[in-house]
């Protein structure tokens, strides 16, 4: 691929760091931005003025659309999520069986790729902008890339997460929240143990279910990536260990002008509530006290020993 290359403003980690030295003063960076969940305006300036001053861009088509004005004409040189989600033309949590078992297989290969076109453009000298939604560094798969290269050859650009997002969507303070001690960010199957399957669905197994009950003896705010695959299973597992009149919501599109939408309810009547609801994937799931009432006052009158004037 022959690229012009953007004139160099200076590598960095941050403000007030060194400056990133490659092992080759010619060779490339890999920049992994966070972008934020809903496009330029849930992205920082910082990712907005890196995007500007790369020479060569990965993305989905779709966040390609969407930063067009900041990409400008930068070659988007690959989907650098072609063959990680999906196979022979379906969603990895639509997949038959028989594509299941072959879709680590065509993953691999679709990584092994496109690593090796990445490491092509850093060779010729040119900074590489990776677009990453939401926050990099919390289930975000850019760090596969950054995890295959020499640390000096990556700079990660933080971004706005979709618990953000999500938590500004209810107006709602996580923590501090009445007398919670903790808030639980994670996906059901990293809690038990049991790995991801291809379809994200939960096991029967007795397997790791014993974290419910840990979590549920002790006060917190709990948000759920990637619970609604197998959202009515979950239901019924967080019922048997969370009372049945805990407040929850779901968050679709976090972030996403015009698509951002909250169902609301207790926990004991989710499951109905998202039934007949067509999206699967793109939403969070989010238990608590906290969805109610005003908790961060609770919180600190509990710390202060009553109201303060």
């Amino acid at each position: 691929m022959a690229v012009a290359k953007t004139e160099r403003r200076g590598r960095s980690e941050g403000a007030g760091s060194q400056p990133v030295s490659s092992p080759n003063f010619q060779h490339g960076v890999l920049h992994i931005i966070g972008c934020g969940p809903g496009g330029p305006r849930t992205a920082t300036l910082q990712a907005l003025e890196t995007i500007r001053r790369m020479d060569v861009i990965l993305a989905p088509a779709r966040q390609a659309k969407l930063f067009a004005d900041y990409i400008g004409d930068k070659p988007v040189a690959f989907d650098p999520w072609a063959g990680f989600w999906d196979y022979d033309g379906q969603r990895f949590d639509r997949l038959t069986p028989t594509q299941a078992k072959r879709f680590p297989a065509a993953r691999a290969k679709a990584q092994a790729k496109n690593l090796a076109r990445l490491r092509a453009l850093l060779e010729q000298g040119l900074d590489v902008g990776l677009l990453e939604f939401g926050n990099p560094c919390l289930f975000g798969p850019g760090q596969w890339y950054a995890e295959q290269l020499h640390p000096a050859e990556v700079v990660v650009i933080p971004g706005m997460g979709a618990d953000a997002a999500a938590l500004a969507a209810l107006r709602a303070s996580a923590m501090p929240a009445y007398d919670a001690r903790f808030l639980v960010q994670s996906a059901p199957f990293f809690l038990t143990g049991q790995g991801v399957s291809p379809d994200m669905r939960l096991t029967n197994k007795a397997q790791g279910q014993d974290i419910w009950s840990l979590l549920a003896s002790q006060p917190h705010s709990l948000i759920l990536y990637m619970a609604l695959p197998d959202s009515e299973r979950l239901l019924k597992l967080l019922l048997t260990h969370y009372p049945g009149d805990l407040p929850c919501a779901v968050v679709y599109w976090a972030g996403e002008d015009g698509k951002q939408r909250v169902v609301r309810g207790r926990l004991d009547e989710m499951e109905a509530k998202l039934a007949d609801e067509p999206e699967r994937f793109m939403g969070l799931l989010v238990l608590g006290r906290f969805l109610e009432g005003r908790p961060f006052t609770a919180a600190q009158d509990r710390q202060t020993g009553g109201a303060v004037n």
